[in-house]
Parts: structure tokens; C-alpha cells; sequence
């Protein structure tokens, strides 16, 4: 093996470097690295995107989030005690969601009110996510009619903020009413719009908040939630918990981590990291093909070499050897070469950003993670590519130019 390797490690260093077939293996071995940082590369991008959206639901979405099995709504004195009890819950609020039509000067358009309660606050970060105006947190505004609306809400309705003379008539469905057939299966409210926040395109355009008392008393629902939202100590936890709050409650109520509340998007995300990290991995199965033709030619090369070696005693293994080894040692040196430029790449764009993002996304540069599984799985994939790349020529190659030799 120490022959073998020696010999592998003399033909990848050469000397006469203008030779055809080592410019050859310079130009496979290039193709390996690129291929390699091209991978890093692009998973950490995608690792980068994903955290980005992920973090953007997150800031809006709590650990945990339950429901009724039946029904719209639930009586909140009937679990309040349950989870106040519950030490690795760090704090909840409970909800009620109703889809209304609200209007503006002749602009109508259908969102979903959201009623929290004083608790919210400690759920989600308010002062990050309030873009403009106030939150009604404040004992100003905690039993009044106001609204903090979406961003695009606001944008659509060309709603005022904490103007008195800017109100929004709300209309919603009557809680006795089974079917929507006139005026009188209707109420209306008016709030006033005090703030503006914004997450995400897909709730800034969907949600409004407002007290959690003032749209139970709109809704005729006083002390009922349609949901409670909570945030656990550790979220390494949180499908423990689940289950633990699920036996606890019984079948009359369901509970959900965000993952599964967002499990389309999860799932998307993962499968489309896949699917580019299977066709580059096919771009670099194709670019192995380098690499066979670089091994047979510097086999067909060295025919005098193997000759000489087989006169001397050397085994068919020995030699065969010679020519995988060397094989596997340009991928590695080139998969090593790639994963600098990746790693070297990554660390770069994420200390520095200095390459941005056009058309007014929502940040100003590339977000890039970089993941030390992902770096392995690249590595470990480069190097069975090229243990396969190399085993062609050297085991049929070798044995053909040995069988023509002792004949």
C-alpha cells in the first residue's frame, strides 16, 4: 500500500506540469473544486433564505398553538388553570379570530381581526414588529375600540393612523346567525386605527389586531377564545410538551407545534434544497467524467511504468492501486480546494454582505448560513463520485495493459 501511494502521490505532483495528460488532470481536478464550492455555496444560500422566511413567520407564530376539536371557540376558564400550572410553558395568550369585512371611505376588504390579550406582548415583540404609530398595550388604549392593521391593509384601505376622524367600520357575522342573509345576521363596529405592523406579505395582509375584550364584546363572546398562542422555555421541548398538554386537555382540544401549522412550508423548503442539491450533484457526476478520461489517458501514459513495475514483482493490485490512489487523491485535493472557496465564500458574504440583492426584497444582501452537516454531506458525496470515477479505469485499464504484456 505505501508503494502504491508513493507512485499515486509522484504522478500527482509531477514536474513536467505542461504535459497534455497533466493539464488534463489539472483541468478534472478544477472541475471537482468547483463543483464542491458550487454546492457549499449554493446550500448555504438556501440554509440563508430558509432561516430569513422561517425567522419572519417565527416573529408572529408562538411554539405552540391550541385550538377546539369542535367548534369556533372555547370557554377560557376551562384551561387558563391547566397551563398556568404548566412550568415549561414561559407565557401564553389567548385569541380570538374572526373574519370580517372592514371599510374605509368606500374601500372594503375582507381580513382577520385578531383579539389579544395583555399576554401578547410577551409573545411576540411588539416594538420590532410595530412599524408605525402605537400598540394598545398601554392602559390608553386597552379597553377602546382600535385597531393596529397589517401593513398592506393599511396600504389598501389609505387608512389614517390615530386620526379620531379616520374610522374603520367593521362588519361581522352575528353569533346566533347560521346563514348570512340580510343586514340583520350582520353587526357593525367602528374602530380607529392607531398603528401599522408588519411580518410578513402574507399576514400584513391578512391580520389586524385589536383588545381581545373589546372583540369579544363585538363578537358576543365574552370569555372565549378561538385559540391560545404560547411560548414554551425550551423549544428543543416543544413536542414533548405538546403531547404532555394534549393528555392533559383531552380530545376536545388540539395542539399544534409551528411546525405543524407551517408544515407545507417546511416541506417546501426541504424539498427544494433537495432537488438542487441533487441536479448539482448530477452536474458533478457529469464533471467526473473528467476525471475517468484524465485516469485512462495517464494509465495509457504510463504503460511503460506498469510494464516495468510487473517485471519487478509487482502485483496486480499493486498496480492497480497505484492508479485509484491517484484517482482518489485528486478529488480529495480538489474537493479540499472547493471546500476553502465555499466555506471561505460563505464566511465572507455572511460577515460582510458584499453581495446584494436587487428589486427591494427584504434585505439589502444574500443571507447565507453556513452548516457543518451540509459540508460533510457535500464531502462525502465528492468523494464516493470519485472513488466511482476512479475505479473504472484503474481496475480495467490496468488489467488490459498487464494482459498484453504477459502475453
Amino acid at each position: 500500500m505505501k508503494f502504491s501511494f508513493y507512485i499515486a502521490k509522484r504522478y500527482l505532483f509531477t514536474k513536467k506540469s505542461k504535459n497534455v495528460v497533466n493539464i488534463i488532470s489539472y483541468i478534472s481536478l478544477f472541475g471537482v473544486a468547483v463543483g464542491t464550492a458550487a454546492l457549499i455555496i449554493v446550500m448555504s444560500v438556501f440554509n440563508g433564505f430558509e432561516s430569513l422566511v422561517l425567522d419572519m413567520y417565527n416573529s408572529f407564530d408562538p411554539h405552540l398553538k391550541i385550538t377546539a376539536s369542535q367548534g369556533k371557540t372555547f370557554s377560557i376558564p376551562n384551561i387558563n388553570s391547566t397551563l398556568s400550572d404548566n412550568k415549561e410553558i414561559e407565557n401564553y395568550s389567548f385569541i380570538l379570530e374572526e373574519k370580517v369585512l372592514i371599510e374605509n371611505n368606500g374601500t372594503e376588504i375582507i381580513a382577520e381581526i385578531k383579539g389579544v390579550d395583555s399576554n401578547y406582548s410577551k409573545l411576540v415583540d411588539v416594538n420590532e414588529i410595530v412599524k408605525l404609530g402605537d400598540y394598545f398595550e398601554e392602559d390608553l388604549y386597552r379597553n377602546k375600540d382600535v385597531l393596529v392593521l397589517g401593513a398592506s391593509i393599511r396600504y389598501r384601505l389609505s387608512a389614517d393612523i390615530n386620526n379620531i376622524f379616520s374610522q374603520l367600520t367593521i362588519t361581522s357575522p352575528r353569533r346566533d346567525a347560521k346563514y348570512i342573509k340580510d343586514a340583520n345576521d350582520l353587526v357593525q363596529s367602528v374602530f380607529m386605527p392607531i398603528g401599522v405592523f408588519s411580518v410578513q406579505s402574507e399576514y400584513d395582509n391578512q391580520y389586524v389586531l385589536a383588545p381581545l375584550n373589546r372583540v369579544q364584546l363585538m363578537l358576543d363572546r365574552v370569555n372565549e377564545a378561538s385559540s391560545v398562542e404560547i411560548n414554551i422555555l425550551d423549544s428543543n421541548k416543544m413536542l414533548l410538551i405538546k403531547e404532555e398538554i394534549q393528555n392533559i386537555l383531552g380530545e376536545d382540544y388540539v395542539v399544534k407545534t409551528r411546525l405543524e401549522h407551517h408544515d407545507f412550508l417546511y416541506k417546501l423548503l426541504n424539498s427544494e434544497k433537495l432537488a438542487v442539491f441533487i441536479i448539482l450533484t448530477f452536474i458533478l457526476i457529469i464533471a467526473s467524467f473528467n476525471i475517468i478520461s484524465s485516469l485512462s489517458m495517464l494509465i495509457i501514459d504510463k504503460e511503460k511504468d506498469i510494464k516495468t513495475f510487473w517485471n519487478l514483482g509487482s502485483s496486480k493490485k499493486q498496480i492497480r492501486n497505484i492508479f485509484f490512489t491517484k484517482g482518489v487523491l485528486s478529488v480529495m485535493l480538489g474537493s479540499l480546494i472547493g471546500l476553502c472557496i465555499g466555506v471561505g465564500f460563505a464566511v465572507l458574504q455572511d460577515k460582510f454582505g458584499f453581495i446584494g440583492m436587487q428589486g427591494g426584497f427584504v434585505v439589502d444582501v444574500y443571507p447565507i448560513e453556513l452548516q457543518i452537516k451540509d459540508v460533510v454531506i457535500v464531502e462525502i458525496t465528492v468523494l464516493i463520485i470519485g472513488i466511482i470515477a476512479s475505479y473504472y479505469p484503474s481496475k480495467i485499464l490496468t488489467s488490459k495493459l498487464i494482459k498484453t504484456h504477459t502475453l
